[in-house]
């Protein structure tokens, strides 16, 4: 009888205090954003010798990708985001019942065209890491894996990057069966279709999550007016194709959890699972995701008769996700005879993240990755060993160097967060030309750069506010479906306060954040018109 009891308040209490758990330190963290991103804005420049500034105020460190740490003009955001809200009453006020349907094929249709009208535009050419990956893609399509078993470490150090690289060489043998390709600008294209395709999946999610239909609208309207992640589409790294699969993952696990009738739950289990692992295996931090679908089965789990469904689902994904990786490595290892051994160890990213780097505290250091690697001959045991024994020194030099401490975090959140660009101009700058840009490009690369930084800022600021106040009123809605995007957003900041710093690897994030910005700005909106809805200021906007 007292076991029978504690189950059913489990049952009950779960999904409450699963969300509480969400939501509270995510109050936490979007109001710090806020409050920061209203009095700063991080940028990502080049800086030359001799024009590095460290002082108390800021720190501007030489480099060819440098954070910036700017001050902000605080009235002059308080106004942008007045004009925004503005613009959201009006439009709450003023917009009609549009079909789901419609807005889809608007989302889809307006993401596409523009992406693909900029990836033309742009005519950015793969470099460095990017440029690694595809050349393998391209490469491995023609059986050549000279990558593999050459002298050349970079995919036996790194090979979660494999998944990304097959993927790739799916598209390029898809290609070459109708021609001879000139340039990798149709991946350029393909990911402006998995990025329109995310956006279809998040309206889609709040669909399913959300009674009122506004919040669908709404924030098809947001991501509409979104720039930066339609300028990231020229970088060819699997962000965005991993993005889109981990979307769709959540999407189908919804679909999974409210079906009645076998056979849809079992497709829509299936395809959940497998969309999980697709993510993973091309971008391996989508982990995130997976973990956070992990818990939302666990907490489906509480409703009567949901616990062997979701079990299932639930041991089929982590197989799945787990596994992937290895799976491409040894299907590679076959195809070219190559032995690529074991990779970098998982814990030296966590080492990198403690240490200070030429850019930002946290960002990229060769040398507590692969350095660390090369330094134990390759030993994945000895260097996971070195990496925990860092670990351990820097907590110790943090808990004795409390203010040091606090500084370090506190910009490598920033660097992160607050580059509000999130390194998609920085893509589109620095990175080798297939031709010179042409007329769109340069106008926001080149001669509107400021500008156009300046918009992502406003921008940014106006979605940090929405999703604070959404999280306010998170707090005292009983509905744990909505706070999906702020779990996964939770997963994010905290693996990269943790692990390796990037802004562009916040940018995934950041569209959720903008997808979940109209359920806070909606409810911001009933709670105002229901107090004030007969005031002049609503009558006036009634008559705009």
């Amino acid at each position: 009888m007292e076991n029978s009891r504690f189950i059913n308040a489990i049952r009950k209490n779960l999904p409450v205090i699963a969300r509480l758990v969400i939501v509270i330190p995510m109050l936490y963290i979007m109001l710090s954003l806020t409050m920061n991103a209203f009095l700063h804005t991080t940028g990502m420049e080049i800086v030359h010798d001799g024009d590095g500034v460290s002082n108390v105020v800021n720190e501007i460190r030489v480099g060819w990708e440098t954070v910036v740490y700017y001050n902000d003009d605080l009235l002059a955001n308080i106004f942008w985001l007045c004009v925004f809200l503005l613009v959201t009453v009006v439009f709450l006020t003023k917009v009609k019942n549009i079909k789901l349907k419609y807005q889809l094929i608007f989302i889809f249709l307006w993401t596409f065209i523009w992406g693909y009208v900029w990836v033309h535009s742009s005519m950015v050419a793969p470099t460095e890491d990017s440029m690694l990956v595809t050349n393998a893609s391209a490469d491995f399509a023609k059986n050549n894996f000279d990558k593999l078993t050459g002298t050349d470490r970079y995919f036996k150090n790194y090979s979660f990057q494999l998944g990304y690289v097959f993927l790739n060489e799916i598209f390029i043998r898809i290609y070459l069966l109708f021609k001879e390709y000139e340039n990798l600008i149709f991946l350029q294209v393909i990911n402006v279709f998995f990025l329109a395709a995310s956006y279809v999946g998040i309206l889609l999610i709040n669909g399913k999550v959300f009674e009122d239909k506004r919040v669908c609208m709404l924030t098809a309207l947001i991501l509409a007016v979104s720039i930066a992640p339609i300028i990231s589409a020229t970088f060819l790294y699997g962000i965005i194709p991993g993005f889109c699969f981990g979307v769709w993952s959540i999407y189908m696990l919804l679909v999974f959890m409210d079906s009645e009738k076998t056979k849809m739950k079992v497709i829509s289990g299936i395809l959940s699972a497998v969309f999980l692992m697709l993510a993973v295996m091309i971008k391996t931090n989508n982990m995130i995701v997976a973990v956070a679908a992990s818990g939302i089965a666990i907490v489906g789990m509480t409703k009567k008769g949901r616990a062997l469904p979701d079990l299932i689902y639930l041991i089929i994904a982590v197989v799945l996700c787990s596994s992937i990786s290895s799976a491409i490595a040894g299907m590679y290892e076959k195809r070219s005879g190559a032995d690529l051994g074991e990779p970098v160890p998982f814990v030296s990213w966590f080492s990198l993240g403690m240490n200070e780097a030429s850019n930002a505290p946290g960002w990229y250091n060769i040398g507590a990755t692969v350095g660390n690697f090369e330094a134990n001959e390759f030993d994945p045991e000895r260097a996971s060993k070195s990496s925990k024994e860092h670990i351990k020194e820097r907590i110790e030099y943090f808990k004795e160097n409390p203010q040091y401490a606090k500084d370090f975090f506190y910009k490598k959140f920033v660097s992160q967060w607050n580059e509000t660009s999130y390194q998609s101009i920085w893509n589109n700058t620095i990175r080798g030309q297939y031709e010179d840009k042409k007329p769109l490009a340069d106008w926001f690369c080149n001669k509107h750069e400021k500008g156009v930084k300046r918009y992502m800022d406003i921008y940014a600021q106006f979605v940090f506010f929405a999703v604070f106040i959404g999280l306010l009123f998170l707090l005292k809605d009983n509905n744990f479906n909505a706070a999906i995007f702020p779990l996964i957003i939770l997963g994010g900041v905290l693996y990269h306060i943790m692990a390796e710093a990037k802004s562009q690897y916040a940018m995934p994030y950041f569209i959720l954040m903008s997808g979940f910005a109209a359920y806070g700005l909606c409810r911001l909106y009933d709670m105002l018109a229901e107090k004030y809805g007969k005031t002049k200021f609503f009558k006036i906007i009634g008559r705009i």
